[in-house]
């Protein structure tokens, strides 16, 4: 005899074993949703009394006012019915019942579902929009769709990339406090995370990893499946990057038959730790690569928010730029599918993936020149190994592995840099250690390479490049700007960096063999990006309010607009300050007694940051 609950747990277990359901909200037969609560009050499928779905999906860490509601029946006979006004015996007919009731504050996908098995279940999906009168029927389907799938049919990328940054997050924390819990270095963990999503690319050690019985013989075998992956890459210093794989085999987890969890009372066998780390990650993060159609770009993304949380960046002076700031230098630079990007000191990669993004969207479908921008258009240098390794790894897990990333001082490269590659962009986060003055030697160089081009650079640096008085720093810019046009300077948020730098920023753009003498500059005031600090979840675009936001400054630099409270144009010289705050007028009208205050502490806050006495 069928039995509805067995159609019920079809729809549990499905989205209960989706990689995204942590970072949605799932209930059963009630709500806690007020708005929620109060639409269903008299919305039984009976005609009187409390209406109760199935299920109901919320999503309060990306968009409050979306809902994804679903209604099961055992059999597919009951699936729809010929007029769907019988809420109470057709699954099709019930869901649009409460689907109605919902639309009237919310967005609703509702989702019916009948059969028994995998095999026979049918499935009927709609959209009801918010105040509208009748849903859209998708396709019907033979089986249910991932939660992010059913985030597409809201048709807003925004809040769908926004749960999927939090997923990520949330995940890249976990792993992290999991790994410092076994008293795994902040190092280590991000050269072992690295190696266990590279060896996951290998089908063979994907599917055998379990059936190893020691962590000596699964680490040895996670390194044969990483030098696989690697020789189907055609990757300038492989052995560096072997090098850098084959010190996790030193760790204890590797060389040790057990091991200690800080909040375990009895150490733990290595293998089955070891395994656990392994099958998280494959469980939990590699289905990720299904989720885009630039396919490998989630796992790489979580790859970046993994490094980002364990810390080590900026011990070591590198600070990560968000996406969303890589984003944008694509912006300022009006990047285009024949444009070749270099970066002197790139990291873990993420403006040469940010700009190899770009020019695939402008690439559209035309694989040939998606294959050059990848093997001929992407160039990188990174000194650390360590960090090499990580570009080199981060590339790969986007799908590509044939970029021009060299291991070694950029200045070193030079020659090879400006005979063979040409670069027509330069794009750089210089290592902040060095000091304003290495970080403008950064920039020289980077103009240096894009000169036979004409081309331009941009680069985000500590304030204090812009304002301070140091005479080294001041003759590096003076030299900048006997050979090149300083175009804008951006002041940026003070957290932009959150949560692992305190640091004061500013983008600078130039210009490379333009005449700087009697042009002016354009400065911007762009302190506030939309971002929140969110607990567990970062630095995140919360509120959608970043593309609004960008537009407005993206539209000022282009026209060199003066705005009130964001830009203004000033002739300077390499001795001047470069920043907006020395050039900005304030309105004193608007000011009170809490804005002073407020002003002070950003004050004193601003020179502890930059050592300022």
């Amino acid at each position: 005899m069928a039995n509805e609950r067995i159609t019920e747990d079809i729809v549990r277990n499905h989205f209960k074993s989706d990689p995204l359901f942590k970072s949605v909200k799932f209930e059963e037969q009630k709500s806690y949703n007020k708005r929620a609560i109060d639409l269903l009050q008299n919305a039984s499928k009976r005609g009187k009394g409390v209406g109760k779905p199935e299920f109901i999906i919320s999503f309060p860490a990306g968009n409050i006012d979306y809902l994804l509601v679903v209604e099961c029946k055992a059999s597919v006979a009951d699936h729809r019915s010929t007029k769907l006004d019988n809420p109470k015996d057709f699954a099709v007919d019930g869901v649009l019942h409460y689907a109605k009731a919902l639309s009237a504050e919310f967005d609703v996908v509702a989702i019916a579902v009948s059969g028994q098995t995998e095999q026979e279940l049918l499935v009927s999906h709609f959209v009801w929009r918010k105040g509208e009168n009748k849903p859209t029927e998708n396709k019907e389907d033979k089986k249910l769709l991932s939660i992010n799938n059913y985030l597409k049919l809201f048709n807003n990328e925004q809040f769908a990339d926004n749960l999927r940054n939090v997923d990520i997050i949330q995940k890249a924390i976990f792993l992290n406090e999991e790994y410092q819990a076994y008293s795994i270095t902040e190092m280590t963990r991000c050269t072992m995370v690295s190696a266990i999503l590279l060896s996951l690319l290998h089908e063979p050690f994907r599917i055998s990893y379990k059936t190893y019985s020691s962590a000596e013989s699964l680490g040895k075998a996670m390194l044969s499946a990483i030098e696989s992956v690697l020789n189907q890459n055609e990757i300038k210093h492989k052995d560096a990057m072997i090098g850098e794989y084959s010190k996790i085999l030193n760790e204890p987890i590797f060389k040790q038959k057990t091991i200690k969890h800080k909040n375990k009372k009895e150490h733990e066998h290595s293998i089955e730790v070891a395994k656990g780390m392994i099958e998280y990650l494959h469980s939990n993060v590699y289905p990720l690569v299904d989720m885009e159609q630039s396919g490998f770009d989630v796992l790489g993304r979580f790859y970046t928010e993994f490094i980002r949380y364990a810390g080590s960046e900026q011990s070591q002076g590198l600070v990560l730029t968000p996406a969303h700031i890589t984003d944008l230098f694509c912006d300022l630079a009006n990047v285009n599918s024949n444009d070749v990007i270099y970066d002197p000191c790139c990291g873990t990669g993420g403006f040469l993936i940010a700009g190899m993004k770009r020019m695939f969207q402008l690439a559209g479908n035309d694989e040939d020149k998606k294959q050059s921008i990848k093997s001929k258009q992407l160039v990188g240098v990174e000194l650390r190994p360590s960090m090499y390794t990580y570009a080199c790894s981060n590339m790969m897990m986007r799908g590509d592995g044939k970029s021009n990333i060299y291991c070694g001082d950029c200045f070193a490269f030079e020659s090879i840099v400006t005979d063979h590659h040409k670069p027509t962009v330069a794009f750089l986060n210089p290592p902040y250690d060095v000091g304003a003055e290495g970080q403008m030697m950064f920039i020289e160089h980077a103009l240096n390479m894009v000169s036979g081009q004409n081309g331009t650079v941009i680069a985000i640096v500590q304030m204090s490049c812009g304002f301070s008085k140091v005479k080294e720093l001041v003759a590096v810019k003076k030299r900048i700007l006997d050979r090149h046009h300083l175009v804008a300077v951006f002041s940026m948020p003070n957290e932009l960096f959150n949560p692992n730098a305190s640091v004061v920023t500013c983008i600078m753009v130039f210009k490379a063999n333009e005449k700087h003498e009697g042009r002016k500059t354009w400065f911007g005031y762009c302190k506030d990006d939309g971002f929140e600090k969110r607990k567990n979840k970062g630095r995140i675009d919360a509120r959608g309010k970043w593309k609004t936001i960008k537009n407005k400054w993206i539209t000022a630099y282009n026209n060199k607009d003066e705005v009130a409270g964001l830009s203004v144009k000033q002739d300077v010289k390499g001795e001047d300050e470069w920043c907006a705050e020395a050039y900005m007028e304030t309105d004193y009208s608007t000011l009170n007694h809490t804005d002073f205050e407020k002003k002070i502490k950003e004050f004193v806050a601003f020179k502890f940051l930059n050592n300022i006495e």
